[in-house]
């Protein structure tokens, strides 16, 4: 007859089978859930909506009242000509943009306003009213230096 499992072997199986699962899952640098509260310090806010569709909100990029899109190839451009400070910019996503297809997104933001010289970048879920505090985070990263070292 074969002999039960002990407790200490069950505990350990029951140990093992949680750190098997934990490993599993990809982590953020932000708890999920987690709301954004610092609006104040947010030098640059980007509506993203697709690579064709990006707008500058802040500070406003427009011509004769209406918003201009920005493509990805000429933003620095544009933030050197409206002479825009590089600390820290949100960047905000629609709905539509889930899984790999929003963690490629995140990474091809991050690298592009890396060497735009931002040293964090937040990535916010879009919400009704445009406002950025009390938005769901997706993403709130420091930037590393060495991609930050193009632009002042």
């Amino acid at each position: 007859m074969k002999k039960p499992y002990s407790p200490m072997t069950s505990l350990l199986l029951g140990a093992l089978i949680i750190l098997l699962a934990s490993s599993c899952s990809t982590s953020r640098s932000v708890v999920a859930g987690s709301h954004f509260h610092d609006d104040a310090m947010v030098n640059v806010v980007l509506q993203f909506s697709s690579w064709d569709y990006t707008f500058l909100v802040r500070p406003r990029y427009e011509e004769k009242g209406f918003l201009q899109q920005v493509r990805r190839d000429n933003l620095n451009q544009v933030l050197d000509h409206l002479n825009v400070r590089r600390g820290t910019v949100a960047v905000v996503i629609g709905w539509t943009y889930n899984g790999p297809v929003l963690d490629k997104t995140v990474a091809d933001w991050k690298t592009i306003l890396g060497q735009c010289g931002f040293q964090r970048v937040v990535f916010l879920r879009a919400q009704d009213g445009n406002r950025l505090n009390g938005s769901e985070v997706i993403d709130d990263s420091i930037l590393q230096l060495s991609s930050a070292q193009g632009t002042p």
